[in-house]
């Protein structure tokens, strides 16, 4: 499973936001492990939409990034810009503020660009299904890393298909699954997404999500700490993201980085290192 923890390595370098809400909800009375029929899925999802960021534009100027594999253990300063549904721009500072890795995001590929090698890499979504099984689009990595109810490898969220399970402690449990990944998603009482848990069926491979510190920034509530772990057979890869500074629907200048300064990568050999 070295090639998956690969994958998450790259996707690391994505990251973001998430919601929080002042209404109360009572807990809910079915029994806790049972599942509840649609009509409540259908109404949970609907308050977990009320409750979520309502925002076009995200500007996170200052964070850090700490990632760990193993024995190898990295902290980093980073920046993020999303325009909703349309574009993710990363990039990784480790040396006095000096981009050194970026990667942009758009809605049928991603560019990763390694700025010390002077090279790229071009890779549409259909890749990782094609050679992972790893079902993920533009949509699903902007929802999870934005704290947003979504299907994996589809657009929005399919309510027929979720199944709604209360906890014993108030919570409620969304599941999904399609023919390759079953996914797990957490909510508060508030029905706030605190967690997300992503597992392949033919596989012993998994990726969580964890959303932390909600703090209410320029009207939006937004998680302060997001933490993912990967895990397989033989190696777990965690990365965690510090938010210290964020803006949001504020104007934002997305400029694609020009390959013709760079040799185009393999992506293969990529994975492969």
């Amino acid at each position: 499973m070295k090639q998956k923890t690969t994958i998450i390595l790259v996707f690391c370098v994505l990251m973001f936001s998430a919601c929080k809400t002042t209404r109360t909800v009572s807990k809910p009375a079915t029994l806790p492990g049972a599942p509840v029929i649609n009509n409540a899925v259908v109404g949970v999802i609907d308050q977990v939409n009320k409750n979520q960021p309502r925002f076009q534009t995200a500007n996170i100027s200052k964070m850090t990034f700490a990632f760990e594999m193993g024995e190898r253990k990295v902290n980093v300063s980073a920046s993020c810009k999303i325009k909703k549904d349309s574009a993710i721009y990363i990039s990784v500072q480790p040396l006095l503020g000096i981009e050194m890795f970026k990667a942009e995001l758009t809605t049928d590929s991603m560019r990763v660009f390694d700025k010390m090698n002077h090279r790229y890499y071009v890779v549409n979504y259909d890749y990782f299904y094609n050679r992972f099984g790893v079902n993920v689009n533009f949509y699903s990595l902007q929802s999870l890393l934005t704290a947003q109810l979504f299907c994996i490898g589809k657009q929005g969220v399919i309510a027929d298909s979720c199944k709604l399970v209360p906890t014993s402690d108030g919570k409620n449990k969304i599941e999904y699954q399609n023919n390759n990944m079953m996914q797990s998603t957490v909510l508060s009482p508030l029905y706030v997404i605190q967690q997300v848990i992503l597992k392949a069926k033919n596989s012993n491979y998994q990726l969580e999500t964890n959303y932390a510190d909600y703090t209410l920034m320029n009207g939006v509530s937004f998680p302060q700490a997001i933490t993912l772990s990967a895990t397989s057979d033989r190696t777990k890869v965690a990365c965690e993201f510090s938010i210290l500074r964020v803006d949001f629907n504020k104007e934002i200048r997305f400029s694609p980085t020009n390959p013709d300064r760079f040799t185009r990568g393999d992506i293969d050999q990529l994975l492969k290192k």
